[in-house]
Parts: structure tokens; sequence; C-alpha cells
């Protein structure tokens, strides 16, 4: 395998990202190279973009062109659900295709948390390492900020981005563990992604590579530079996305510049439904909360001469399958000695409108707050105000026939006694399966005291 860029050879390779000619990249060699090899993996997570956010799916005031052409090329899949409603949990699935309690995972990793993800799990970068492939991330990390937990100690060779959330402090820029930016240009922060991006595949572009870029935005608080300011019909929120739907063409161009395009695995989508701005399309509810509009998020990828063009499927699909799948279509090994949630989806990202799921379920931190088949979803709590209504223990869940009713506008539970029997049933044994999983969530605040230390706490370079 190709030797991995020193840090000063990473750092050099960013900043002639941008200045480069046709003449220096690789793209003859790595084009013929690629006729030989498992295929490059390249995923977009966004923050907080909403399902209807994109042109694909019907956004009337936001202009996605790249973001829509992936699935143009390749496929748009429309019932795809992220792990969680809300993003540590959500990225914590993503990485380990397990349902987030059992990685504990289940809460949002604060600035002044002192855990993060265990090293106990295998994500799958780890695996696309073993399997021989150059591993690389840009962008929004939020799965614990201490040496232990940070995204060097979980597979990934290179990392270039931000430790959680920006509207968390301190919010600094790192390149592996070095600190490259104190606190972070927010409004340059997608270009520097991008740069980042551009760069690693460069570097890798002659051998296997998986590249994660997990967008900060359009997470709040909101940010573009000057030069893309007022050009969205949907004031500062339409400006973001159409801003970082630029960055994902700036990747694309990359991946065409260096040759690698036609064998490489391009997926986009997000954390968690919209928050106080973004559109979650027909969709009830947004992040957070317990209906089809916290968890259903935008899908696409693209695979040419894989995946056929303009591919549509409806099938219920979600980020707990990209392990599985990824690892087999790069001929790597799936763990035997724990429980994987996520199946493989190929057939589906190739037209199949089967789902390889019986059922999902919705997680809200400790709690199931859903389930679903391919016809029916169950709503078991909701939120009112203040209030987590546990409308189960109340005795009237809410049943959902999402094809009559994609909205889950009304209940069908009088007319439906054996589908809530099922689901239910599924539902208690998935409670007993994680029931000594549980742990309580870290207060938001630090404490007063000054106790805990407050942001990354890394000591090893």
């Amino acid at each position: 395998m190709k030797k991995k860029p020193t840090l000063i050879a990473f750092a050099l390779l960013l900043a002639l990202a941008s200045c480069k000619t046709p003449a220096e990249t690789p793209a003859d060699t790595a084009a013929k190279a690629a006729d030989t090899r498992p295929p490059n993996i390249v995923i977009v997570m966004a923050d907080d973009l909403g399902w209807g956010d994109i042109g694909a799916n019907g956004a009337g005031l936001i202009r996605t062109p790249n973001i829509d052409r992936v699935g143009d090329e390749g496929v748009r899949l429309s019932t795809f659900y992220a792990g969680s409603n809300v993003c540590s949990p959500s990225r914590a699935a993503l990485l380990t295709g397990r349902y987030p309690i059992r990685s504990g995972m289940q809460h949002v990793i604060m600035p002044h948390s002192q855990d993060g993800l265990p090293k106990s799990e295998v994500t799958l970068p780890e695996l696309l390492k073993e399997a021989g492939y150059a591993t690389g991330m840009v962008g929004k990390w939020h799965l614990g900020h201490t040496d232990e937990f940070w995204p060097t100690e979980h597979g990934f060779d290179e990392f270039y981005g931000v430790p959680y959330s920006n509207d968390m402090s301190p919010f600094d820029l790192y390149h592996h563990k070095v600190v490259v930016q104190t606190p972070a240009d927010q409004k340059a922060l997608t270009a520097n992604y991008a740069k980042a991006a551009t760069a690693f595949i460069e570097a890798h572009a002659e051998e296997p590579f998986f590249l994660y870029y997990a967008e900060t935005f359009p997470h709040i608080p909101l940010f573009v530079p000057d030069e893309a300011s007022g050009k969205s019909e949907a004031g500062l929120y339409g400006d973001v996305v159409e801003h970082l739907d630029q960055g994902i063409g700036v990747l694309l161009d990359a991946l065409d510049k260096a040759g690698v395009a036609d064998n490489t695995i391009v997926i986009i989508t997000s954390d968690n439904g919209p928050w106080f701005e973004g559109d979650a399309g027909m969709l009830r509810d947004r992040k957070g909360g317990a209906h089809e509009g916290s968890f259903r998020v935008p899908f696409l990828a693209r695979w040419p001469n894989h995946i056929p063009k303009g591919t549509v499927s409806d099938a219920m699909t979600m980020n707990i399958d990209l392990l599985p799948t990824l690892a087999k279509l790069a001929g790597a090994k799936v763990p035997q000695d724990r429980v994987i949630d996520g199946r493989d989806i190929t057939d589906v990202l190739r037209g199949s409108q089967v789902s390889p799921h019986d059922m999902l379920f919705f997680f809200d931190g400790n709690n199931i707050s859903a389930v679903r088949d391919a016809r029916f979803r169950l709503v078991l709590q909701t939120f009112y105000r203040t209030y987590d209504v546990p409308l189960q223990s109340f005795g009237v869940p809410l049943l959902f026939d999402l094809k009559v009713d994609p909205q889950e506008r009304f209940s069908y539970l009088r007319d439906h006694p054996e589908i809530v029997a099922k689901l239910t049933a599924a539902v208690e044994a998935m409670r007993t399966e994680t029931a000594s999983l549980k742990k309580e969530p870290i207060n938001p605040f630090p404490p007063k005291d000054g106790s805990l230390p407050v942001g990354p706490q890394l000591h090893e370079h």
C-alpha cells in the first residue's frame, strides 16, 4: 500500500490543492489502476439537513445542483433514516452499523463530556483500513474529544476538522491533534473542508481510499463567506445549504480530476432532520422528535456502471446499513462477535423496492420512540412543550399507515390490532435486549465549580 503522507506533506497538499494544474494530477494512472481494485468510498454527512432541503426531494427555494446530480447519476432512496434524531448517536450508528444504545452513544456529547465512542467498537474505517484502504476524515467528529476517543483512534489515518457542533465552545479547527485555527473561521469552514478533501483525494488517488466528509452545516449558528451571502431565496439558511452544495461540487470535481470518479461510491446524507429552520418536506416533526421528519433524511448515491442512473427506491433503510453494505463491496469482513443491526442494501441501491429489514427501531436516547415495518409506524412517545408524552403508558400509542397517510396525521390503532400487537412485541423484545445498556445523559451545562475540563483534552500528537 502507498505510504500515507506525513503531517507536513498533508499540510502542503492542503495549501496547494486549489492551485494545481491538470498536468499535476495522477488521473491517467489512477484511471488504469481503478479497473483492478475495489471502489473508493466517499460519505458526505450534512448536519441537520432536512429531507426537503434538496432539489431532488422537491425544495422550491433552495438550489442544490451538485447534490441532485449525484442522485441523477445514481440512486435516490426516498425512505432512508438517520440512526437517531440527534447528532452524536446518529454518527455512531453510521460508523458502527449498530443502534447507538449498543455502543453507549445514545446521548449527545457535550464539550465537558468525559466519554466517547468506545475503543471496543469496530468502525467502518477500521474495517476498510484492514482491507487495504487509506482512510481520512474531514469535518465534524462529535464522538468524543480526548485522546482515546479521537478520530485517529477509530481507524482514520488522517483527520482535518472540528471536535463537535459549531454552537459549542471552544470551537477550534484541527489537523490530526494540532490546532490549526483558533477559533475556527466558520465563514471559511466549508471551503477549508473542500480543500482538505481535495488534498486527501489527490494524495490517495492511486490506492483504494475512504473519505468521511462530515459537514458542520446547516447546523446553527449559520455562516457563509460574504460572496455567498444573499444568493438564495431561502434567507441565510438557504445561502448555507447552497454554499454547502458548492463544497460538494468541489469534491466531485476532485474525483474527476484525479481520474477516480468512475470507481468511487459517493453517498450524500444527513445526521437527522432539520432543526429550527429547514424543510422536512411533507413529513411530520423535526430534529429531536419522534416522527418521520426527525429521522428520515436525504440519501443519494452514485457508483458509475454499478448503480443505474436515475434509480429511485422507496424501500426502508437506515444509516446502520452502510457498514455491512460498504464492507461487502470493499471486500472487508464484518465483525461476527457482536450484533450488527444494519443489513446489506446493495440490491436496494440498484433499485430493489424490498427492504432487508422486517422492521426498524427509532431510538430517542435510551427509549424506543417508534418502530415501523414496511407499511405501518407505531409511535410510542411524543413531545409537547417541555413534556415527554409517554403515549404507550397512557394506552394510546399512535399507529400510522404510511401508505395511506405518510404525513402521520391520523392514527389507525383501532383498525389494525394485529399490527399493533406485532410491533409492540418487537419493541418489548428490543427493550429487554438493551435494558442493561441504558445510561444517563450528561447535564448539558458544565459544573460551575470547574471540576470537569471543557473542550478537547489531547496530549499525544
